[in-house]
């Protein structure tokens, strides 16, 4: 059970939560495997024994730098918030009451484009903008924001209604 699952208030429900993109991914564990295929051809070859112990450290940090933000942060909208969190061992939250929401801008270029991913950053009253990292399917996690929102601001009336169903948005 995520964060996002832990502060939940008793009446909120999440719509929909958001994921980074494939292309991280392959992009940390291609760099993981080069550098220590590379490091292991050189080991076994006799060739510079300490350089590829260098080469095998430095592709295991640069793995981890990519795949630790990724493993440790929470990106979701609930029926009444925009929620990020970021952090294992320390954490840090930005959240966005959908009743403070003004605008919901997406930033995409064209490998975003084409490969499905962008940047989301949600404004609102005041300082809470909550900047959303590149994630799968930006345009997707708008749309799931923006049902949220018409869903707390039924016409005619200001009850909330939750929504009945939560969704992964991948990539």
């Amino acid at each position: 059970m995520g964060y996002i699952e832990k502060s939940l208030a008793s009446d909120e429900v999440i719509i929909a939560k958001a994921h980074f993109h494939w292309l991280y991914h392959l992009f940390a564990c291609a760099l993981l495997i080069l550098s220590l295929a590379l490091a292991a051809y050189m080991y076994s070859q006799g060739q510079w024994p300490r350089l590829a112990a260098v080469l095998a450290a430095t592709g295991m940090i640069v793995f981890l730098r990519v795949m630790v933000p990724i493993w440790s942060t929470e990106i979701g909208v609930t029926s009444g918030r925009v929620i990020l969190k970021r952090g294992f061992l320390t954490r840090h939250t930005e959240e966005t009451q959908l009743s403070a929401i003004e605008e919901i801008n997406v930033d995409q270029g064209i490998l975003g484009r084409l490969l499905g991913f962008g940047r989301i950053t949600v404004q609102g009253t005041g300082d809470d903008d909550v900047y959303i990292p590149a994630i799968a399917s930006p345009l997707q996690f708008r749309k799931s924001i923006q049902q949220a929102l018409e869903k707390t601001r039924p016409a005619g009336t200001g009850s909330r209604t939750p929504p009945n169903a939560s969704k992964e948005i991948r990539g």
